[in-house]
Parts: C-alpha cells; sequence; structure tokens
C-alpha cells in the first residue's frame, strides 16, 4: 500500500525543544510498523485547511490538495489530520469551520474523475491533538498566536471531524484519545507522544485493511 500522510507541523515533526524536526515522528513509527508499505510524508508547519495566512498563504491546503495528490498517485489512502492552525487568534474559526474544510479536502480526494485508471484511495480523517490548557496560563512559544478561544474550539473539533466522516462513510480517529501536546509549548509532541500516535495509526490501519 502506499498511504500518503497530509498535516501540518504535528506530521512535519516539529519538535518543541528545538524547533527542529524529530528523526521518530509518527510517520516515521508508522513506516517502520510497516516495512512492507509506502508511507508518503506531506506534513507543512502552519498548514490550514481553508484560511489563508497572509504572511505564508502557500500554506492553505485546499489550494494545492489536487496538485499532492496528482503529484503522488496512486495511493490507497490517504490520512489527513489538519486543524490546529486554523484555530490560530487571526483565525477566528470555530470547530465547525474546520470541519467544512476537511470536508472540501474529502470531496477532492473523492473525485473519481481525478485519479484517471486508477482507483480512488480510502480516507482517514485524524482529529488532531489537543492544544493545552497550559497555552493560556503558562504562554509558551507560540502563546501570541493562540487564545482562550484557540483552547475551547480545539475540544470540539473531533465531535465535528466524526459527524463529516460519518456523513461520508470513511474512516475517523481522535487523536487526542492518543497522544497530548509537550508542557514545552503546548501544542506539538515530543517523541514519546510521537510513538503512541503513529503505534495508534498503525493499530487503526491494521484494522482499515483487515
Amino acid at each position: 500500500m502506499r498511504i500518503l500522510c497530509i498535516g501540518d507541523s504535528n506530521t512535519w515533526g516539529y519538535d518543541p525543544v528545538d524547533g527542529f524536526r524529530h528523526k521518530k515522528r509518527w510517520t516515521t513509527v508508522l513506516a517502520k510498523l510497516m516495512p512492507e508499505h509506502e508511507i508518503i510524508e506531506e506534513g507543512l508547519n502552519g498548514r490550514t485547511i481553508l484560511s489563508i495566512d497572509p504572511f505564508m498563504p502557500e500554506r492553505c491546503v485546499i489550494n494545492g490538495l489536487r496538485m499532492i495528490l496528482m503529484s503522488h498517485k496512486p495511493v490507497d489512502m490517504v490520512i489527513l489530520m489538519l486543524g490546529t492552525n486554523e484555530l490560530k487568534n487571526i483565525f477566528p474559526c470555530k470547530a465547525s469551520f474546520i470541519a467544512q474544510g476537511i470536508e472540501e479536502c474529502v470531496k477532492i480526494i473523492l473525485d473519481k474523475d481525478m485519479w484517471e485508471r486508477f482507483n480512488v484511495p480510502e480516507i482517514l480523517v485524524v482529529s488532531p491533538i489537543l492544544i493545552r490548557d497550559e497555552m493560556v496560563t503558562n504562554g509558551g512559544a507560540f502563546a501570541t498566536e493562540f487564545d482562550q478561544a484557540s483552547v475551547r474550539e480545539s475540544k470540539l473539533v473531533a465531535g465535528e471531524l466524526k459527524k463529516v466522516c460519518e456523513k461520508y462513510k470513511i474512516e475517523f480517529m481522535d487523536g487526542a484519545q492518543y497522544a497530548e501536546a509537550s508542557l514545552i509549548d503546548n501544542i506539538h509532541m515530543d517523541a514519546e507522544n510521537h510513538k503512541k500516535l503513529g503505534e495508534a495509526m498503525y493499530s487503526k490501519i491494521k484494522l482499515m485493511i483487515g
């Protein structure tokens, strides 16, 4: 199988300690557990779904999703784990808006015409880990970008994404049930939590593919 993993900094592997890239990020954990399959990494720091970052507009996935999919096809499965950056205070977004964005991504992935002679891939939507409450109380490197509303809506994202998955009869997984952000910056995973998430992804995919 070819599994395309589309996400933001927690897919890219941003290390909250120094901002460099984890060598043992969840995608590499998954690759080690599935050596007979190909894990394709598509993580981008700051990636949004529908919101346009005025400083880096190219981070918006909806504008480049078709290109991403076409450049990697054929793929057998697409994993989507996005939504955290939509909660920055420059985007006054709610969890329901994040779900709308993921729904638009799902529509594009399910477009048979785009895949030409190849099969339409399966989809696994993963709700991202939560922004910690400490983002507001203790701050951190990203405290100016996220606020109390960000933390509140972060807790509602999983429920909204689950509704989208039920509507399109695709698979859903709540990443926050398996991993959490580091207390260093309250938003990015440490190596141990990347390991936990990668192992959880492996278990979920095993169930999906039998």
